[in-house]
């Protein structure tokens, strides 16, 4: 086994730890959560991060059985899919509930951002090509979330902005 190899398993093996952990965090905001947008919204990220856990594992073995990798396509996942194309909002109450929301939200909006940290910070120490764009795309799956979160995190609090986009201008014009 060569040393970019081994670099590469090492990096691979840190990811499935990673995304495992968002796992077991995304469903244990979505158990706290009682708002059902909130809930349902953190049940998907973690959906996703068993996904992101399944095609890391089988790129990861394939790795350590052939001691190559052959980097398979990544699907858009149902966040990505989203993020671009929503456009309602649900109107909703939030009591003392959404405050709780928001903490989980913070939490999960540095996650996401560590994450996306992680890949890109390890996608510019591969020299092969092909494990790079790989690493990149794994980024863009973070950065969805981020989004996503960021979104719902705008709306609940108010600020006016909605995917970092003003809802509204104080000159009333739209």
């Amino acid at each position: 086994m060569n040393e970019s190899m081994k670099q590469i398993w090492n990096i691979f093996g840190d990811a499935i730890k990673l995304e495992n952990n968002g796992l077991f965090n995304y469903l244990k905001m979505a158990k706290n959560t009682n708002d059902m947008t909130g809930k349902n919204m953190f049940i998907q990220l973690a959906l996703d991060e068993f996904e992101h856990k399944q095609i890391l594992e089988k790129q990861y073995l394939e790795a350590i059985e052939n001691d190559n990798i052959e980097i398979i396509d990544i699907p858009k996942t149902k966040i990505e899919k989203l993020v671009p194309h929503v456009s309602n909002k649900q109107k909703r109450i939030r009591g003392e509930n959404g405050l709780a929301e928001i903490e989980a939200i913070n939490v999960a909006l540095e996650f996401e951002k560590k994450s996306r940290d992680y890949y890109l910070q390890n996608a510019d120490k591969i020299e092969n090509e092909q494990v790079k764009s790989y690493f990149l795309r794994l980024a863009e799956w973070e950065q969805a979330h981020y989004d996503i979160l960021k979104a719902e995190l705008d709306y609940i609090t108010q600020t006016g902005f909605w995917f970092d986009i003003p809802e509204f201008r104080m000159d009333g014009k739209f």
